[in-house]
């Protein structure tokens, strides 16, 4: 099968915690919120879980293995060659010009494409707000004194994913101009590409640098997954996941994503762990009767990445 590209996505539930705070006030921390006819949702930005991703592969990096880290600017190496990071999330390097006016940017499409996490259950009805004081030491010597601060948290149910395009995986676009049209220039060889598209998919087991882990240790990885390897790049099992009716999922719309996901002769991996939703026999027995064997999340990306190697 020839992968052009590559789509997860996943539920997580999490406890009490705060993954991803608003602008809030200097003694008050809120959570960023969505709307959906008036009533207020959790969400973690699509800024927030390219970083946490990026973290989880960094941590897992092998000898010789090589992912920078941005300068006092915010900007990467670019060196799409030496550094994972730079090749599978992109970049934007601005372009120094000898007079006022003419400078530029190097720029990079990223590869891979991550969604923001939003929360599928109303965030007034499973929250709180969490009173706690910053101590430090006063003037005086030996002296504590503390800041009040209220902090909201809450306990959720987040829909995430994430889509790669590994025919750009260490490539570079540029354009013929004889042609003109536009073609792609191996910089690594399929190996290695092969290799950076699977730390992507690993990562997804180990993400855990979220704000706030001192005081609010969360677990944010998938509890239910789904995986399509495309021999056509497409985003469509994004929206596999549904809920309704308190916390059941919407089995019409797993029917329906899959069936169209498979019609394409793409390759499906699911699974799933119990007690994150109702209709957890529902959903097992739509997947076996759309062909597939619900595993535990961890062995459905493993068997994934063994159809990449």
């Amino acid at each position: 099968m020839d992968i052009r590209g590559i789509n997860v996505v996943w539920l997580s539930k999490v406890d009490l915690t705060n993954l991803n705070a608003g602008e809030g006030e200097s003694n008050y921390i809120d959570v960023k919120k969505y709307q959906i006819d008036s009533i207020e949702y959790p969400y973690v930005s699509g800024q927030a879980m390219r970083y946490y991703l990026k973290e989880a592969i960094r941590r897992n990096l092998n000898d010789g293995e090589y992912m920078c880290v941005p300068d006092d600017k915010g900007e990467t190496c670019g060196n799409i060659e030496k550094c994972i990071g730079c090749d599978v999330f992109g970049f934007m390097r601005t372009q120094k010009a000898e007079k006022r006016g003419e400078g530029g940017a190097d720029t990079r499409v990223s590869p891979v494409k991550v969604s923001p996490a939003i929360g599928l259950l109303p965030f007034d009805q499973n929250s709180t707000v969490d009173f706690l004081t910053r101590r430090h030491r006063g003037l005086e010597s030996g002296k504590l004194e503390g800041d009040i601060v209220n902090v909201e948290i809450g306990t959720n149910l987040y829909k995430a994913g994430i889509s790669i395009d590994v025919t750009r995986v260490g490539k570079e676009e540029t354009i013929d101009q004889e042609k003109r049209s536009v073609v792609p220039e191996a910089l690594i060889g399929d190996s290695e590409s092969k290799n950076r598209i699977i730390k992507v998919l690993g990562a997804i087991r180990y993400l855990t640098d979220y704000s706030k882990q001192a005081r609010l240790l969360t677990d944010f990885t998938p509890d239910i997954i789904a995986i399509s390897l495309q021999d056509r790049y497409s985003h469509r099992l994004q929206k596999l996941f549904e809920i309704s009716d308190g916390r059941k999922l919407n089995i019409a719309r797993i029917r329906e994503i899959i069936s169209g996901v498979k019609d394409n002769k793409d390759k499906v991996f699911v699974g799933m762990i119990s007690g994150i939703i109702e209709n957890e026999d529902e959903v097992r027995t739509v997947f076996a009767e759309l062909g597939l064997t619900p595993k535990a999340p961890h062995e459905a990306l493993n068997d994934a990445i063994q159809e990449m190697s």
